[in-house]
Formats: C-alpha cells, structure tokens, sequence
C-alpha cells in the first residue's frame, strides 16, 4: 500500500518588507529569509495506516544559524500522538540555508508549518462505526439532550479512529455541541480543527464550509482576535459565491481595522490547554498578562528574527523592538490555568 505525507504550507515570517516604488525610504538591513535545501517526509506510522487513520500536525520551529531546526513545537494536531511523534522526527531532520542579515548569519524564529497524513488508498467517507456513532451524538444534540451529546462525542474522540472525512466531521459536530452550550473559546478551537485540512472542503461542501468560515469569523471577532479574524475574512473572499457572506460580515472586518489602529487596548482572555501551552500571534509589541488564575510559569516569545523566553509576572509590560519583526507567543502552565493579554499600542 502506498502512504503520501503532504507538506501543506510553510510560513517563513515576514522578513523583507517591500517599500512603494514612489516612496522615499532608506534601507535600514538587508535579510534574506532562510531557504529549505531538504525537507525529509515523515514516516506514516504503521499502526494509523492499518487503522486507516488521517490525520494533521501543526508546528512551530526555529531555523539556526547553520539552517537547522531547532526546538520544534506542536501548536495543534488532529490529537494522533503517532502522527505527532513522527512529525517530530523529520522536522528535526529538515535543513536550511541560514537566514542571513547584513551578511551575517541569523536565527529565523517564527516558522510554522503543518504535515497532512494522507493515505493514498484509505478508506473515503465515514465509516459504518463513526456513522453510528455520529448519528447517536446528532440525536441526542437535536433532542436537546445536551449533557448525553457530550458524553457520547467525549468517547467518540477517545477512539481517535478516524481518516480526513471523519475528523472533520467529528470537529464540526462538537462545534455544534460546545454552542450550544455557549463555550465560545471550546467552540473556536473545534472549529479551527475541522477546517485545518485542505480537504475539509472537499468534505462538507462549499455552502457549508462558508458556513464554518463565518461562524469562525464571528468568534475570533468576540475574542478580540481581530488579526486572525482578518485573516479569516481574506479567506471567505476567496471562496465561490461569498459575495452576500461578505457584504454581512464587512462592517465587522472595518471595525477590527479601526481598533488595531486605535489606542484601546486589546484584551484577550487564555487558558493553558490539555498540552500545558497557549499560543497566540501578536497584533502589537507591547503586553501585560493581567487576572491570572492558576499558574503561569514561561512565556517565549518567537519574532521573525529574535526569540526569547521569560518567566511571567502580571501587571510587567513587555515592550518588544520593532527589528524583531512580528511575534507569536508561547505560555507554558499548568492545564487550564487562565488570564487575560492586553495588547497595547506602541504610542499609547
């Protein structure tokens, strides 16, 4: 049987900044961003293949002086720990030609990437024990029996049986569940799983994952994840017959414009999760951590060009230099441990 790992997508910060042609600029630093030269696929574990499980793994990583990786994190996954493991081993392995600035050779600290486990040959659509059990969790959430859908999608997600289909289907669905049950941040997450995929449109359908899109929207928008938002509302114009979508949700795009350039502060509320992190992509470069609740031991930061780790005090602002480029955080825990992050505008 033959098995494929696909590299979706590679963000490699942004680096150069590309001034208008009509502009009077200087050229502060000159860097060129650091290159893959060998990028080794991870191994399928043989034990998801047999299963017929599908899966993701998103990372963060840094690119060193020499064009290593180093210090690979997983930010997200479609909770496989196969998948992870194997993601951690080959990413370890990739190589670079270094970033270089000035002519000298640089870290480039804000890399992502996410590995998609395709099986070639897996089994396509839900199979007849996630149907079952999908259709039990659906019964119970159209019954209103609320507290019986979340048991049973709570064991669904125990089995972790699932191929591409299926776990978008399954993170649709708890979507639905958390709600109901008006957990906004619990609701976010599932969503973001189940549009991880490349596939996760080939799965639902294009009406329905609009559907998805804006429901993501409209939570980063409560959030105050009014970047993401941004990026998300990018993403519903580019997708076929979003044009009534657009014209609804446009007034709310302008306004996340408005208040990141505003002088408000941005509030943000995190929770460690399960993995004992939170991550979040700076708007701005200066930060509080303020109402924490539990503990909170480090926070790394990881800019296009700099990272840094600290231990977090609440009420100390972070003030981050402008040659760092843009920033996204790491908070290390103890599991749902939360807080708020209060964005503050550099000028305020």
């Amino acid at each position: 049987m033959k098995l494929s790992v696909l590299v979706l997508s590679l963000f490699s910060c942004g680096l150069i900044a590309q001034p208008d042609s009509s502009s009077s600029v200087e050229l502060v630093e000159s860097i060129i961003p650091a290159k893959p030269i060998e990028r080794v696929p991870p191994k399928f574990p043989t034990k998801a293949a047999r299963n017929g499980n599908e899966g993701w793994v998103k990372l963060s990583f840094v690119v060193d002086e020499n064009g290593a990786v180093v210090d690979p994190v997983i930010e997200d996954s479609s909770g496989i720990r196969g998948f992870e493991k194997a993601s951690l081993r080959a990413i370890k392995q990739w190589q670079y030609s270094p970033a270089i600035r000035n002519g000298e050779k640089i870290e480039q600290c804000r890399n992502s990437v996410q590995l998609d486990f395709i099986l070639d040959r897996g089994p396509k659509g839900g199979r007849k024990r996630f149907v079952r059990e999908y259709k039990n969790v659906d019964e119970a959430l159209r019954a209103d029996n609320i507290v019986l859908a979340e048991q049973l999608i709570t064991q669904m997600g125990e089995g972790k049986i699932w191929n591409s289909y299926e776990d978008t289907w399954f993170w649709m669905l708890k979507s639905e569940i958390e709600k109901a049950q008006g957990y906004d941040s619990s609701q976010l997450s599932s969503l973001r799983r189940a549009i991880f995929s490349n596939k996760s449109n080939e799965h639902v359908g294009d009406q329905y994952y609009l559907y998805l899109l804006h429901q993501k929207f409209i939570l980063e928008i409560k959030a105050s994840l009014f970047s993401d938002a941004l990026q998300t509302f990018a993403h519903i114009r580019q997708r076929p017959d979003s044009e009534k979508k657009v014209k609804v949700l446009e007034k709310y795009a302008i306004q996340a414009r408005q208040v990141l350039k505003s002088e408000d502060f941005i509030v943000i509320k995190g929770e460690i999760g399960n993995n004992g992190d939170w991550w979040h992509s700076l708007s701005r470069n200066r930060f509080i951590f303020s109402d924490i609740i539990g503990t909170l031991d480090t926070v790394e930061l990881r800019c296009a060009n700099k990272r840094e780790k600290y231990t977090v005090a609440e009420e100390t602002e972070w003030k981050i230099p402008k040659s760092w480029g843009r920033c996204k955080i790491m908070v290390i825990g103890d599991t749902q441990a939360n807080f708020n992050l209060v964005e503050i505008r550099q000028d305020a």
